[in-house]
């Protein structure tokens, strides 16, 4: 991880710098969040509104089950956009992107940026499969996760409620980045080492 996030920070198209999230983050997070249009932050899977909830994000960075990458414009955050992983369990070698935008900063390529981030970061940090999760109504969500190599491999009715109380679909898109079995050693086992005792 040390050396994975010494490519940070870094500048992108656009004058832009990336870079992990930091403690001192916070207020800038805050200031981020604000300025997002109500509806969409009605469909995050946080509420945002709340300074306890982007307290709790600073206070428990842990890069190895999330890894939170901001965006700036000088000193302005203008994208927050998150790697969150399961390490302890079989789904170790899956994880989940979320990307936020600051509404002046939409149309400009950047959340296909961030996520072709994570998409050449992934195999580095033992991730084979990344995750998207997007409601219904977010069509241009749907379309850029599709032009960049995901696929829908499921449609979750009613598996959601946004902030404001209205109920969506979820549907789940997955892209494959390296095979899973070169990232689980367990394969190369002989069938009395994988035996973890228990019976059916």
């Amino acid at each position: 991880m040390k050396t994975l996030l010494s490519r940070f920070p870094r500048s992108i198209e656009g004058g832009l710098i990336v870079r992990p999230m930091e403690s001192a983050d916070e207020e800038g997070l805050v200031e981020f969040f604000k300025r997002m249009p109500v509806d969409d932050r009605q469909l995050l899977k946080d509420d945002v509104t709340k300074s306890s909830v982007i307290r709790g994000w600073i206070r428990n960075l842990d890069y190895t089950n999330i890894l939170p990458l901001l965006v700036f414009k000088d000193r302005r955050v203008v994208a927050d956009a998150t790697l969150h992983r399961d390490k302890r369990g079989w789904s170790r070698h899956v994880a989940e992107v979320r990307v936020s935008l600051d509404p002046e900063f939409r149309g400009r390529g950047l959340a296909r940026t961030l996520l072709q981030e994570f998409i050449d970061l992934g195999p580095e940090l033992n991730v084979a499969i990344l995750t998207a999760s997007v409601l219904d109504v977010q069509h241009e969500a749907r379309e850029m996760v599709e032009s960049l190599g995901f696929i829908r491999i499921a449609s979750l009715p009613q598996h959601a409620i946004d902030l404001a109380g209205v109920v969506h679909d979820v549907l789940v898109y997955s892209q494959t980045l390296v095979p899973p079995e070169r990232l689980a050693p367990e394969a190369s086992w002989t069938e009395a080492e994988a035996d973890v005792g228990g019976s059916a």
